[in-house]
This record gives structure tokens, sequence and C-alpha cells, in this order.
């Protein structure tokens, strides 16, 4: 049963009631989205930044990082 069709069994009180709630509830969600865009904006900016102050620590570390799986998975091979 859709939320239309529930509705349809009920008096026009009940529906205003059940809109207005809707209406209420919608803007609650429209709130909360603007807050997620906000956050995930900033938390991108914090990182963007990060990244790009940080660049150099970043590639150290992945080439440490190709080193040791390049070490370790030529020494699994050699010891087979």
């Amino acid at each position: 049963m859709t939320i239309d069709e529930y509705l349809a069994h009920h008096p026009e009180e009940e529906m205003a009631d059940s809109r207005q709630i809707s209406s209420v509830l919608d803007s609650k969600v429209e709130v909360w989205i603007r807050v997620h865009w906000r956050l995930s904006e900033a938390l991108f900016l914090f990182w963007y930044i990060w990244l790009k102050d940080n660049t150099a620590v970043v590639e150290g570390f992945v080439e440490e990082m190709k080193l040791a799986t390049d070490t370790s998975h030529s020494e699994a091979v050699s010891t087979e």
C-alpha cells in the first residue's frame, strides 16, 4: 500500500495533519542536506589544502610502500 492509498482512506483533517508533518519533515531533510554538503565541502577543502602542503611527504610514503611491497614480493618469490 502506498502512502497515497493510505491517505485516501483517511478523513481530510487527518490528511491535512499528515501533509503538515510531511512538510515539516521535508524541510528538516533539506536542512540536513545543506549541513551535509557544507561539511563535505569543508572536509574536501581541508584535505585539498593538506595534500597540497604535504605532497612531498605523501609521495615519499608511497615510494616507501612500493619498495616495501616490491621487497616482500621478491622475497616471497625467491623462497618458492
